[in-house]
Formats: C-alpha cells, structure tokens, sequence
C-alpha cells in the first residue's frame, strides 16, 4: 500500500520505539572515527614532527609555539597532506559501513517489525565498497558547485576586499555562494534517496544514483515535503541548541543531552523515515501492528 508521508512519519516513529538498537551503528560510527582520527593524526603527527614537538616543551607562549612549528608545517606540507587523506578516506571508510549497518537495521525493521545487530553486520558487509564510492561520488558531485565561486574569487582582491573598489567583485563573490548553497539544495533533494536504494536493492554507486533521480521524478511532493520536514526537526533542534546552551545552569550538561539526543534519536529516526519512503513508495513489504494499526493500513498489505 502507498501511506501518505504523515503515516510514513509517524508509524515510523512507532518502528523506532521498538527498535531503539538501530542507534547502534551510530554510536559505533562516532566513537570509532573520533578514535582512529585521535589515533592516526597523533602518531601520523609525532612522526612529522617528531624533533619539533621536542623543541616547545619549555615554550611558554601561542607565539613561540607558532614560530617553532610553522617552518616545519612549511617543510612536511606534502607528508601533512597525505596524512590528512588518509584519516578522511578511513573515516569516509567506516561511515560507509555504519551507514549501509544502520540502513540494513531500519529496512529489517520496516519489513519485520523487529531489527538485530546481524542486520547491521550483514548490510555493513555487502554494501561497503558500493557505499564507499556512492559518498565519495556525492561529495565529488557536492563540490563542483565550487564553479559558481570561481568568478568573484578571481576578481576579488582579498588585500582590499572591504574597500569600495571591490564591491562588484564581493557582490559576485556572495551570489556564487548564494548560487551554491541553491545547488546544494537541489542535488541533496535530487539524490535524497541514493543511500536507502544502495542498501535495499543492492545496487552499484552510479546505479544507485540514478534510481534516486528516477525515485524523485516518480515521486517529487513526497521527496520534497519529507526533505522539508526533515530540515525543518534539525533546524528546530539547532534553535532548541542554542537557546538553552545561553542558560549558564543547564549549558554544560546540556551539551551531553543534545550529543545524546543526535546519536540516539534524530539520526535513526531520519534513516527510518527516508527507508519507509522508498519501501512504501517502491511496493516493498511494510510491518504492521494489526493490534495498532488502522484497518485500511492492512489491505493490500
């Protein structure tokens, strides 16, 4: 049956109260990055700088530190370089497996009603590579929009760039960005879907990518108001954020809560919801309470 994108958001809040181990992956995903990250730039670093960090330990200012280091950065700018590479590669690397685990965990829990850590390991497994290349394809895609600011950074002079003889320069410089953020927008409304598709039909990188645009083209007003609405909960939460991070009382171990809340609630929710989309919206088999749900929820079903 095809549900409207009310009931697709909230029966798939009922799925994720059920299934509250599809934050799993999540958690796993940002503790492993921030550890290999913490791992590979402080051996990758003492190595660069091995006789430099041994020069500031009796340096007592930010400017000696800066003087010490900075002839060495100058000097390693290839080697720091690589290093940076291959901690975002790894990072990308493991997000790829994590992101295809937790898709797999929601698309179980979808069909079945219940979801296991198996779930994550098996669709973790199978789609690695293909999600791998599918994230790098998209931030490739993302970044050609660099063009659009290409023109004012070329006539802009960063020298004198609040003075008046720059003002055409500035003017084309915040349109390029105005003209990049816009396509942004589109390629993430475009390609919303690329994930889910990977994992549920096992698909290849670019062939995910264009299932995703044939999804949109067949389905543009539920792409379009649940890419809405998603944006519209993250938006709230960032002004909840920051209203109650100005409480002085609640401001430290709101930070906690806040972090809590983005790992355990908010991304598993925004993986299910995007699932259930493409589930009801491609005739794949749908979970349902038959003690919950509405009788015409179960025809066809």
């Amino acid at each position: 049956m095809v549900e409207d994108i009310g009931k697709i958001i909230s029966n798939s809040f009922g799925t994720y109260t059920k299934n509250l181990n599809i934050c799993i992956p999540f958690i796993l995903n940002f503790f492993i990055s921030i550890l290999l990250v913490f791992l590979l730039a402080g051996f990758g670093f003492a190595g660069i700088f091995g006789s430099s960090l041994s020069n500031i330990e009796n340096v007592k200012t930010p400017e000696e530190v800066i003087s010490i280091l900075l002839p060495s950065i100058m000097e390693h700018i290839i080697e720091i370089a690589i290093l940076v590479m291959i901690i975002f590669l790894l990072v990308f690397f493991i997000q790829a497996y994590f992101t295809s685990g937790a898709i797999g965990m929601a698309i179980q829990a979808t069909e079945s009603g219940k979801s296991n850590i198996s779930a994550m390991r098996d669709a973790g497994k199978k789609n690695l590579v293909n999600m791998f290349l599918a994230e790098l394809l998209f931030g490739l895609l993302l970044l050609v929009g660099v063009v659009f600011i290409v023109p004012g950074a070329m006539k802009i002079d960063i020298s004198q760039i609040l003075t008046s003889e720059n003002t055409d320069g500035v003017v084309l410089l915040f349109g390029g960005f105005l003209l990049w953020f816009v396509y942004l927008v589109i390629l993430s409304i475009l390609l919303a879907v690329f994930r889910y598709a990977l994992v549920a039909d096992n698909l290849g990188p670019l062939e995910s990518m264009t299932t995703s645009l044939s999804f949109f083209k067949k389905n543009k007003i539920d792409v379009f108001l649940l890419f809405i609405f998603v944006l519209v909960v993250v938006l709230v939460f960032i002004i909840i954020d920051q209203i109650i991070g100005q409480i002085p009382v609640i401001s430290t171990i709101w930070y906690y809560i806040n972090f809590m809340i983005s790992l355990l609630v908010i991304s598993p929710l925004i993986t299910i919801w995007w699932v259930r989309l493409y589930m009801t919206r491609t005739n794949k088999k749908l979970y349902f309470d038959d003690l919950l749900a509405h009788p015409d929820d179960l025809k066809g079903n």
